[in-house]
């Protein structure tokens, strides 16, 4: 009788902590939190110039899904840096170049409005919009004038939610929130510049 009992408690017991997890994941939700990741970028002569050619993971948390449909616009600041690396100083900057993209909902249209440094387009549905952003082409980032040859260069992208441009109750909230989370690694290599 006591082995019977003491079976049917280490089942009762694991049973308990299953339902205790499974009310727990419960709780904190069953969807993902937002999440922005950059797969790949590269440079790309054209002219005299360098184009920049990137794409990245882009997911929204159902919060931020339903704080855009709701009106709140989000703004993007997607930041290109390219430098000459030093041994023994700090590396020294040859262009920095920032692109600023904001996504926005209008209710009397039922449409999603993508704005890239000032250039607007409309989209059915916040998946059209993702595809669109995530798919970086042609941005003019470098003149092959800065470069000289033979020398080495370090380029780096990062993307990120610009969180000054949140309502204030909402900048607070988003600050230490999964949901909000909106900012890419530094994705860094080394360009195969043709000069």
């Amino acid at each position: 009788m006591t082995v019977f009992s003491t079976q049917c408690c280490k089942r009762f017991n694991l049973l308990s902590l299953g339902l205790a997890l499974l009310i727990a994941f419960c709780a904190t939700g069953w969807a993902a939190p937002s999440h922005l990741d950059i797969k790949s970028a590269e440079l790309s002569p054209r002219g005299e110039q360098y184009v920049l050619n990137a794409d990245f993971d882009l997911s929204f948390s159902p919060a931020v899904q339903e704080a855009l449909s709701k009106g709140l616009p989000l703004h993007f600041l997607m930041e290109f840096q390219l430098t000459k690396p030093q041994r023994y100083w700090f590396d020294d900057e040859i262009v920095t170049s920032t692109s600023h993209v904001s996504i926005s909902y209008h209710a009397l249209s039922r449409q999603y409005l993508l704005n890239i440094d000032q250039q607007q387009s409309a989209h059915s549905s916040l998946q059209e919009v993702r595809e669109r952003f995530t798919r970086v082409r042609n941005w003019l980032v470098l003149d092959k004038t800065l470069l000289k040859a033979g020398v080495p260069y370090q380029a780096a992208l990062r993307i990120r939610l610009d969180a000054s441009k949140l309502p204030q109750p909402l900048r607070v909230d988003a600050l230490g929130s999964q949901d909000w989370s909106l900012i890419s690694p530094r994705y860094r290599w080394t360009p195969d510049l043709d000069l």
